[in-house]
């Protein structure tokens, strides 16, 4: 047998099965682009993310998840009100949660999307897991640098509100180290949400009533840090009274070196960002979270993520402060790339559909108008008229061929017709147009409005 009989032995059933099974050969050489691209855009990864827009930190967190995500194939898609989850949370892989519309958690479990929260626990929902800042340290953390500067004397507590999570750890820190000063008193003024003008008339109150006893404050987040700061500036008490948070950011590191705020508890807030992104792409994975802790909430265990945090102090204020300023600026020129972008998109958008009216308009008056001037040639007969004629003239140019198509000889005719027109049929046919030009027009109205 030839080879190039056995090769048609072997090509001829291969054909047939490529013929029955309906693969062409470019798709068993695995060169099909179409089927390619699509998997990709159906595999791409969509997160949602939902952050507290009160939280002084929240570019930070954002900058933390951003990082990661540029480096690999993924949409982050950042939720601002609850009209935009319903957008945001579609085909995405879960929902990082830490503050915003209540709705979005709701949209997010009817769409059976995971969720992982951030700093927070959310309420009536079973998240996959939190990341969270080691509150218990924090709370620590003030303590020791309150004894650093007071050991006896009265020292008022501001607390976030303590039904969120981790606000009684760390109130629970506090005391942790407070409570071996025997010559400290302790005042807690707690304040839920919506009710932080209240803390800071209690704070006023407490300060009138104890006017000289008084020695520091210990301010749990930024929000109450703030208040007391203005409370104490107004009373003249900033240089007698110490002032300590526990959440560091831009605004709180600057009355440090101030000299208006005594301490402040880094926690990490780029970090946190990163953890959360990288926990959201193990839950998306299907793979074992690093659970080093949990919390427990109405729904049970949740694994935790502890963030670590460390005490702002005189001897790390300056390094502390430019990375926090440095990483803020950095994500504040980043979300104006994101603004202006999103913008220009919408420019864009807005611009191509004001070109495709203008030019549907442009079509409808030119339309018009021919139909107008169609109208006005139709109409054309002058006044008095009493007689109109037309003059009709054909002209036939008749070939001659033969069998191969060769042209054998031409002949060509000329008629030339006149006839007489009555003007009356001339106005009528003017008015019919008209008319059917007319219903045309209310015809497309009443299909606009039926649309609407």
């Amino acid at each position: 047998m030839s080879k190039r009989l056995r090769f048609l032995i072997i090509l001829i059933p291969l054909c047939l099965s490529l013929t029955i099974t309906g693969c062409s050969l470019q798709d068993l050489l695995g060169k099909n682009k179409n089927k390619t691209s699509s998997k990709a855009t159906e595999d791409k990864t969509i997160i949602a993310v939902s952050l507290n827009e009160n939280d002084p930190n929240k570019l930070l967190i954002t900058k933390g998840i951003d990082d990661l995500a540029k480096k690999e194939d993924v949409t982050v898609k950042y939720i601002k009100s609850g009209s935009e989850a319903e957008s945001a949370l579609e085909d995405a892989k879960i929902l990082i949660y830490q503050g915003g519309d209540e709705s979005t958690l709701q949209k997010s479990q009817a769409q059976e999307i995971p969720i992982l929260a951030l700093t927070q626990l959310p309420s009536g929902v079973k998240p996959e897991g939190i990341i969270i800042p080691d509150q218990e340290k924090v709370g620590e953390l003030m303590g020791q640098t309150l004894v650093g500067k007071v050991t006896e004397g009265q020292v008022v507590i501001l607390q976030g509100d303590p039904n969120e999570s981790g606000s009684q750890e760390l109130l629970s820190g506090n005391k942790a180290i407070l409570s071996k000063y025997p010559k400290i008193s302790l005042h807690t003024i707690s304040s839920p949400k919506g009710s932080e003008s209240v803390a800071r008339t209690s704070l006023v109150d407490f300060l009138q009533k104890n006017p000289d006893n008084v020695l520091a404050i210990l301010a749990h987040n930024e929000s109450l840090a703030a208040q007391a700061s203005e409370v104490l500036k107004q009373n003249q008490l900033d240089k007698k009274i110490s002032l300590i948070g526990g959440q560091a950011n831009v605004p709180s590191l600057d009355r440090m070196a101030k000299g208006s705020q005594t301490g402040d508890v880094d926690t990490s807030p780029y970090l946190q960002g990163a953890n959360a992104y990288q926990w959201a792409q193990k839950i998306i994975n299907k793979e074992p979270l690093e659970i080093e802790d949990s919390l427990t909430s109405e729904q049970g265990e949740i694994p935790a993520k502890i963030v670590a945090v460390k005490a702002v102090t005189p001897a790390n204020l300056a390094v502390i402060q430019k990375s926090y300023t440095k990483t803020l600026q950095s994500a504040e020129q980043e979300q104006k790339k994101k603004d202006e972008s999103s913008k220009q998109e919408s420019k864009e958008k807005e611009g191509e559909e004001k070109k495709g009216q203008e030019a549907k308009g442009q079509e409808q008056a030119d339309a018009k108008k021919e139909n107008g001037q169609s109208g006005d040639k139709q109409n054309a007969v002058p006044p008095g008229v009493d007689k109109v004629t037309e003059r009709v003239k054909t002209e036939t140019t008749r070939d001659y061929l033969d069998a191969n198509g060769k042209v054998m000889g031409t002949e060509k005719t000329v008629n030339e017709q006149t006839k007489t027109v009555p003007p009356e049929m001339l106005k009528q046919q003017a008015e019919q147009a008209k008319g059917d030009s007319k219903g045309q027009e209310e015809e497309g109205k009443d299909k606009k409005e039926e649309k609407k």
